[in-house]
């Protein structure tokens, strides 16, 4: 009897020790179950963003490969913030075209500069002044594509691309006129008809 009433005694405690054991590894089963989701969360998210990363890229690699000048049309569209991570060759262009038109004001800013040096020739001086007149006319030609990008009128972007190449072409030729400083402007030069025969080829494919 003695150890019978001992038994039922301690039969509850048992019973009890026993839930709580139970409890407890469910609970802890239950908060190790959360982390693989957590970590799969995570994981997508950053397998979305570099795929974003790798599409962008890819788009940028792909246009241009078709350029004359790959290097610098990814070079200076990598450089934009508006393209960003688009999948959009339309953004490309315009990026392209701001890029273009940040450089002619970029030239036009650094010829204000070379026209206070009053030890240049005069011949290079009024070169200077001629080709100021361009950059200014080029980047108006530039401002006016964009404006046309946006409304789809790819004629009129080709035309006044055109003109703004024209007016670098038109400042080169000023330089080759002079006595000395033929080359002052021509790398500048060389880069903005690059820039805008980039933009070109990628309003071209945004035709097609």
């Amino acid at each position: 009897m003695k150890m019978s009433s001992l038994f039922a005694s301690l039969l509850p405690l048992a019973l009890c020790l026993a839930l709580l054991g139970h409890s407890g590894v469910a609970a802890h089963g239950g908060h190790h179950a959360a982390h693989p989701a957590a970590a799969t969360n995570a994981s997508a998210a950053a397998n979305a963003t570099t795929a974003a990363k790798a599409s962008t890229t890819n788009l940028v690699d792909e246009v241009c490969a078709k350029l004359k000048r790959k290097d610098l049309c990814v070079l200076s569209l990598q450089s934009v913030p508006e393209v960003g991570s688009t999948t959009d060759i339309g953004v490309l262009a315009i990026a392209a075209l701001r890029f273009a038109t940040t450089n002619a004001s970029d030239t036009s800013a650094h010829i204000q500069g070379l026209l206070n040096d009053t030890t240049l020739a005069p011949d290079v001086q009024q070169g200077l002044s001629d080709c100021a007149e361009h950059y200014v006319d080029a980047v108006e030609q530039l401002d006016d594509s964009l404006a046309a990008l946006t409304v789809k009128a790819y004629g009129d972007v080709h035309t006044w691309v055109q003109t703004a190449i024209a007016d670098a072409d038109a400042c080169e030729a000023v330089f080759q006129q002079v006595a000395t400083g033929q080359d002052l402007l021509s790398h500048r030069n060389q880069i903005f008809r690059q820039l805008c025969n980039n933009a070109l080829g990628i309003v071209k494919l945004l035709k097609a």
